[in-house]
């Protein structure tokens, strides 16, 4: 006996309707999640990855039709209660199935689960109490907008006490976290200057070209300019002085881990530090405008110099540094051949100091190269792998300054200009085109 073709169809869509409610979505989802945290016992990062996302993003689809759909009668809403609940769970178990490396990943769930337990207690309640909330919520978060905006101090002035006491103990990490803490300082007294991001990106075949960070030149609109502004602006986490050789042993006692510049790689102690920086002083370094010498020496008008002139970044920005010169390095083909493949690429994080309003009405130009401040933040390869952590100008100031023409007899220099002929060297320069040349040169035999 033939089946009846109706018959079928009317239940492959009934069987579809049923997969498309919220709590098939949402198990079928928990599913994929259990499977994907197997896999974590496996090398099969890519499959974890999948089941993982695919998990996350059921429970998601049945979370949303199922607040499209459910009315607020109270059976309805603890049901919807439970539903967020049982996705909060699945957000748990793709916590679980992330490694402690995938930071960002992590926090992100986190914050998931917890928006998903939040949600399922504001469900339940009634309306009055849903407006409530809701009022509460936005309060709460324009209130610290305001504190990004007023927490910043006045020149010569102390940030208002309130604000700091919002800022410390109410909206610190939410600021953070919502990436709240930086353009709306735009509209504060002084705002502070922007930090940019140079590749100088090395090919196999000896060639070079820059890549600067952002390019309001090369941005197809003003967002994508600002985008890139902000992508800079995570780098400049400065981790404030490394420890002295005396001081090391008790940090590793205190924390239960190694000091380390980067997993595997031990952090270098101060002295070390400092005793590079001084040998890289003596490199015969060569200013191309001139073919006189020109070594890197550390800027006369900074004292102690290892406050201002050097600047190591936190871990997460370390890894953001990685990254980027990761994602450069994959992005940035050769002008004349593709073929040829990227070598190396360093990375340079710059500020760039603003010149106030009487400098302006003088004359001078804001983007006068001597108002960047660049800071060398290591060279990579192009799997974002630190390739010289022991390179003595690492996490260092290289100015872009002034110097009197016959530099380097007339000493040290300094940045304000002087009487007398100048000259402008970009130490920058210098440093990314001869640093491999000149470091090969004074390497012990």
């Amino acid at each position: 006996m033939a089946r009846n073709p109706v018959s079928a169809a009317s239940s492959l869509a009934s069987a579809v309707r049923t997969f498309r409610r919220p709590w098939p979505l949402l198990l079928a989802g928990l599913g994929c999640t259990v499977i994907g945290l197997l896999f974590s016992q496996t090398p099969y990062v890519p499959m974890r990855l999948l089941f993982l996302g695919i998990g996350l993003l059921l429970a998601a689809i049945a979370v949303s039709r199922r607040l499209e759909t459910a009315s607020w009668e109270l059976e309805d809403r603890a049901e919807s209660a439970g539903l967020l609940a049982v996705s909060a769970f699945v957000a748990l178990l793709s916590f679980l199935g992330m490694e402690e490396r995938w930071d960002s990943g992590r926090l992100f769930l986190g914050v998931l689960i917890g928006l998903a337990l939040f949600g399922s207690f504001v469900v339940l309640l009634p309306r009055t109490g849903r407006r409530i909330v809701a009022v509460i919520l936005v309060v709460l978060h324009f209130g610290g907008i305001l504190t990004a905006i007023t927490a910043v101090p006045p020149r010569n002035e102390p940030a208002p006490w309130l604000s700091m006491q919002s800022w410390t103990r109410i909206y610190r990490h939410y600021l953070t976290f919502a990436y709240l803490t930086n353009a709306y300082h735009f509209y504060s007294p002084d705002p502070g200057p922007p930090t940019l991001l140079w590749f100088h990106v090395e090919y196999a075949d000896g060639s070079a070209r820059w890549i600067k960070l952002p390019n309001r030149r090369e941005s197809p609109v003003a967002l994508c300019h600002q985008r890139m502004l902000a992508a800079a602006e995570g780098t400049n986490q400065p981790a404030g002085l490394p420890f002295p050789q005396e001081q090391i042993p008790g940090w590793e006692i205190k924390f239960q881990r190694k000091y380390e510049l980067l997993p595997g790689t031990p952090h270098p102690p101060l002295e070390d530090i400092l005793t590079r920086r001084e040998i890289g002083a003596t490199f015969a370094f060569i200013d191309p405008n001139d073919g006189r010498p020109a070594p890197i020496r550390l800027v006369e008008d900074e004292l102690p110099p290892i406050v201002n002139q050097y600047s190591e970044p936190q871990e997460m920005a370390r890894r953001l540094i990685a990254s980027y010169a990761r994602h450069i390095a994959r992005t940035s083909p050769h002008s004349k051949d593709p073929a040829i493949a990227v070598k190396s690429v360093r990375v340079y994080r710059v500020t760039h100091t603003l010149i106030t309003p009487r400098e302006l009405s003088e004359g001078k130009d804001p983007l006068d190269p001597t108002t960047f401040v660049p800071f060398y933040m290591g060279k990579h390869d192009i799997d974002g792998k630190l390739l010289d952590p022991k390179d003595p100008f690492l996490y260092w100031h290289l100015p872009i300054v002034n110097v009197p023409k016959r530099y380097p007899d007339a000493h040290l220099f300094v940045r304000e200009a002087q009487p007398g002929p100048f000259k402008l060297v970009d130490f920058v320069e210098i440093h990314a085109t001869q640093s491999d040349k000149i470091q090969k040169a004074n390497t012990p035999k």
